[in-house]
């Protein structure tokens, strides 16, 4: 018993790199040229090799939690899954637990164009079928918007949506190969909890104001906007305004305002 109950503390407790074990120095080299082949085949390629290329990198990702068993191409009756990650029951820290639940599934996308609504409510569609709350695309670009940038149209507006309609347990999030290269420095369990709760915070937020502004800057960076105002216009001190900032780091990831 005792040592369940400090297991149980030490998961709960447990930092980021114990869950989703970072790229150490001697594999970066692998890794980047797992990034380049995708980038590579994406462009001459032909349809295998690209998604031969972008599933061996996901693999080689989601291989990297320690909690989790990976299943790459799993047929699901006419279809193939590109991997299903399912965590082991018991092992799994509070966020895992709360808001992804004991498996994910994840779609490559091997094309360059932006996500579509239709890839959108087919990856729904399988989370639901495999009893999950999360899918997540790894493709060339992210979620497409539409003309005027709205996040509540097209295949971004989609997911928003869904997820409203399934009261959140139905959450689509995305990856690029951009972003997938940074793992050589970043966390990706880090990235996985920033993104979810950026989309589900940006949800849930009913004070923003869409009329005006620019569409595409990030919720996070928004947020920090009304922390700079609020500082500037003296209604919080500078001790309140680095406080908030670290608050909206942790949760969102950095404010990169270049």
């Amino acid at each position: 018993m005792k040592n369940t109950v400090g297991f149980n503390k030490f998961i709960n407790l447990a930092p980021d790199n114990e869950v989703w074990t970072p790229i150490p120095p001697d594999e970066k080299e692998h890794f980047l040229s797992l990034v380049d082949r995708v980038r590579v085949t994406l462009e001459n390629g032909t349809k295998k090799e690209k998604g031969d290329a972008l599933e061996e990198l996901m693999t080689f990702v989601y291989g990297r939690f320690e909690i989790a068993y990976v299943h790459p191409n799993v047929h699901h009756g006419d279809n193939q899954i590109d991997h299903i990650v399912e965590f082991i029951d018991g092992m799994s820290p509070p966020f895992l637990i709360e808001h992804v639940g004991m498996r994910f599934v994840g779609e490559s996308k091997n094309h360059k164009d932006s996500i579509g609504v239709r890839e959108v409510t087919d990856l729904v569609e399988l989370v639901r079928s495999k009893r999950a709350k999360l899918g997540i695309f790894s493709s060339s670009k992210t979620f497409s918007r539409g003309l005027n940038k709205s996040p509540w149209i097209n295949a971004e507006g989609k997911r928003r949506k869904l997820a409203l309609a399934y009261n959140n347990e139905k959450i689509i999030l995305g990856f690029t190969i951009n972003e997938l290269e940074t793992l050589v420095e970043k966390n990706f369990y880090t990235l996985l909890k920033q993104k979810y709760f950026s989309l589900i915070d940006e949800i849930e937020d009913d004070t923003t104001d869409y009329a005006t502004g620019d569409l595409t800057r990030p919720y996070h960076l928004r947020l920090y906007d009304s922390l700079v105002q609020l500082k500037e216009k003296g209604i919080i001190n500078e001790e309140s305004f680095d406080i908030g900032t670290q608050k909206i780091i942790s949760r969102y990831g950095h404010v990169d305002l270049e």
